[in-house]
Parts: structure tokens; C-alpha cells; sequence
């Protein structure tokens, strides 16, 4: 895998698509004051011709004040429409039927979804649409693209966040250069709508509230193709989750995804969670052989994490790997007790 990443370097281009096509974005918003003014600041400086852009604000029955700061926000940009969410599509809930609402309303040759918390770069949009064939009737070509997006944030909490995304990534983007399909990231996704459709929509997609790993499920059994993509120009960024609780029920949603996976990636990362524990067990009786399997990993990891950091440009977070691995291993145990504890997830003020 490794060698994989070393060798493998994403290609895209920050030049227009030739000929230029028009392109949706989507967004879907609950409850996001403290995010989406930010969020649609980035979209307005896209470096990409507005007459060809259709942003789609998908305002989620929120209770705070989202709505007036998008209102005021695209009051003078005809290129942004809000739409507001009243009643479900089929069996659609929270997110997926926000963008099964926007997948309807638009009207572009590529889509992209992202976050309301989420800041894009300024050549996003010719980044992504590099990387995506459109379908002809005759051939198949790539139905979903994921870019890359890591968390922003000056405190070490954030920090660890961004490291653990930045190796959760790196590995999906190792498995899917193989061909293997594990997951898209819905904060930062590129769509073919022939693709879309051919799934049925989301209206017609068993419920999850992982909505971007059921849609890549769908869209990858309907024989399409799909792209991972590790590169600055994809490269977005998050706001972090500021408290404990909120990570927890975070990662609980997460994990209903992650059991869906292939099995022996389950098993992957179930080991990989399990590695200190069993090395630490292994030291009882082996301590040589725990010794050395225990550098080897931190090397191994050490030399991936380094690769990764560099192509984004973010070698500074290299210094807090060492604190990283200790985080890794608390929060992950905790993550699975609290995923089996009986409790619904609560995400967005909703329960599921």
C-alpha cells in the first residue's frame, strides 16, 4: 500500500473544461448559522464562470437563523437558489432527501456536493470535472469522484481530527487505486447525473445515515466506475467537532456505514483498531517479536502519514503523530463501546 502512494500521483487540471459545462452544486443546510456564510463565501470566489454555475442551498427546516443568512447572502447572485425543504421524497430522510429535493431541481452536466461547513478552493470546481468522464450510451465511465477534505483548527483536539482524516483518506485512497470500492465523502463529492438516475435517486435508495456511502454503493452496483482523489486543488476544508459527545455520535454514524463494507476490510480495520491491545498482550510472552512488530508499524506509518502530509501540503501536523497514535487508541475503543451502546444517533438535532 505504501508503495502505492509513493509511486501514484493524482492528475488534475485547473483549466476550464473544453467545452465548458455547466455545473450544480449542492448544499445541504440544518441549523448551520455559525457555518453557511463561510461556506457560501468560498462558492461565490470559485474561479469558474457563474453563467455556468447552479448553486443549490437546501434549507432543511432549520430553527435558527440559516435561512435569513442565505436569503441575504444571494439576494443579488442569480446563480444561487435557496430551496426550502418541506416534506419527504420517498423513503428519503434528513440529508439524502435534501439532496434528492436539489437533484431535481438540477440542471447541470456534472454535480458536486458539498457541506455547509465546508470551505472549497477557488479551482474546485475544473478539479473535480477533470477527473470525470461523462457517459455515453455505449460505455460506463466514472459515476461518483471523492475529493479530499481535512479539518481546520488551532486547537489539539482539531489537530487530532485532521491527522485521523488525513490517514482514514489516505487508506480509502489506497484500496480504491486497487479497485476496490469502499466509500465516498459526502462534504466533497463529484456526481455523474446518468449515474444518479440510473440508481433511482435517493427516493428509491434504502435509508442511511451515511447517505453518501448508500448513494456510492448504489451508483458503484449499477456498474459505474469511481475515483478517490488526494491532491491540494480538491482539497476542501472542514470545521472540526468541538466536543467528546459530538465525535462520538459523529463516528457512530460513521461506523453504520463502515459495517457495510467488503469483509475483509472490516476485518482490516477491526485488527488494525485491535493492534496495540494484541501487541501488548504478544510483550508477555514475546517481548522481542511485540518490540519489533510495534516499530515496524510506527515506521511503516510514520513514512505513509509523511507522504500524505506533503502531497496536501500540511507537513506541520507531522510533529503531533507520536500524541496522534495515543488518541488513536483511546478514542477508537471508545468509539466502539459507544457504538453498541443503546442510544440513537443524534446528528443535526435529529434521533435515528
Amino acid at each position: 500500500m505504501l508503495l502505492d502512494l509513493l509511486t501514484h500521483q493524482d492528475q488534475v487540471t485547473n483549466e476550464l473544461p473544453n467545452p465548458l459545462v455547466k455545473v450544480t452544486i449542492m448544499v445541504a443546510a440544518r441549523n448551520e448559522e455559525e457555518n453557511i456564510l463561510r461556506c457560501m463565501q468560498a462558492l461565490e470566489q470559485l474561479d469558474y464562470p457563474k453563467s455556468h454555475l447552479q448553486i443549490l442551498l437546501g434549507n432543511d427546516q432549520s430553527t435558527d437563523a440559516t435561512e435569513k443568512i442565505i436569503q441575504n447572502f444571494i439576494a443579488d447572485k442569480p446563480h444561487f437558489q435557496l430551496v426550502n425543504i418541506r416534506e419527504n421524497l420517498g423513503v428519503a430522510q434528513g440529508k439524502a432527501n435534501v439532496l434528492a429535493h436539489l437533484a431535481q431541481a438540477a440542471d447541470g452536466a456534472f454535480w458536486l456536493v458539498t457541506d455547509a461547513d465546508i470551505e472549497v478552493p477557488a479551482r474546485w470546481v475544473q478539479a473535480m470535472c477533470s477527473t470525470q468522464q461523462l457517459s455515453n450510451s455505449t460505455n460506463k465511465s466514472v459515476g461518483i469522484v471523492t475529493g479530499f477534505t481535512l479539518v481546520q483548527g488551532t486547537t489539539l483536539f482539531a489537530k487530532m481530527q485532521a491527522i485521523d482524516w488525513v490517514y482514514a483518506l489516505g487508506l480509502i485512497k489506497v484500496w480504491s487505486d486497487r479497485g476496490i470500492a469502499v466509500t465516498a465523502m459526502g462534504n466533497n463529492l463529484g456526481i455523474n447525473p446518468e449515474a444518479y438516475q440510473a440508481t433511482g435517486g435517493y427516493e428509491h435508495i434504502p435509508f442511511s445515515i451515511t447517505e453518501d456511502f448508500a448513494l456510492f454503493q448504489a451508483i458503484v452496483g449499477q456498474g459505474y466506475h469511481f475515483r478517490n482523489l488526494i491532491h491540494p486543488e480538491v482539497m476542501a476544508f472542514s470545521q472540526p467537532i468541538k466536543t467528546v459527545k459530538g465525535w462520538l455520535h459523529q463516528r457512530k454514524r460513521w461506523m453504520n456505514g463502515a459495517l457495510q463494507a467488503p469483509w475483509f476490510l472490516t476485518l482490516f480495520f477491526t485488527l488494525h483498531s485491535s493492534f496495540w491491545p494484541l501487541i501488548t498482550m504478544l510483550a508477555f510472552w514475546h517481548p522481542w517479536w511485540a518490540l519489533v512488530l510495534g516499530g515496524a508499524k510506527l515506521g511503516v506509518q510514520s513514512i505513509f502519514m509523511r507522504t500524505l502530509f506533503r502531497r496536501i501540503g500540511r507537513l506541520s501536523l507531522f510533529k503531533y503523530l507520536g500524541l496522534f497514535e495515543l488518541y488513536h487508541l483511546v478514542f477508537t475503543w471508545m468509539m466502539m463501546v459507544f457504538y453498541f451502546w443503546p442510544t440513537k444517533v443524534i446528528w443535526k438535532g435529529r434521533k435515528y
